[in-house]
């Protein structure tokens, strides 16, 4: 149940991670264009999948431990830096590539590190891997 729960919270800890990044790129940005309608899609299928981990994690009587305050400064911070430059579509589509891959890469490790046998937890990871790898894919005709 422990490794359930430590799973849980690093999928809703970067989900929501990327929630507060692409919510602050949207912000930024304040265009209507193909980029922002795919990262707004995006935005919308991170957030179901960080509810999904809170209410299993709420489930098991546990409280979520949400994005600390430090985290979201550095987040504005970095993203603010990477779109000084004005707001070219490319930088942000690999911006938000690289955040994908290393998404990918930071699950695909929990997965092998936790235990975890709950077929629902399991969906979970699978459902955010694939949403991992359609991003990445989408975004990639604009690098």
């Amino acid at each position: 149940m422990n490794e359930e729960i430590e799973f849980l919270e690093s999928i809703y800890q970067n989900v929501k991670f990327t929630q507060e990044s692409i919510a602050r790129i949207i912000k930024m940005r304040d265009k209507n264009d193909e980029l922002n309608s795919i990262i707004k899609q995006q935005y919308l299928e991170y957030k179901k999948i960080s509810n999904s981990a809170k209410a299993m994690i709420e489930r098991r009587k546990k409280k979520v431990k949400e994005v600390g305050v430090m985290t979201k400064i550095a987040t504005y911070v970095g993203i603010k830096a990477n779109m000084l430059n004005g707001e070219d579509i490319s930088q942000i589509a690999l911006m938000l590539v690289e955040g994908s891959k290393v998404g990918t890469e930071q699950l695909n490790r929990y997965m092998n590190e936790y235990n975890v046998t709950n077929k629902n937890i399991i969906n979970l990871a699978n459902r955010l891997l694939n949403i991992e790898k359609d991003n990445i894919q989408k975004l990639q005709k604009f690098i």
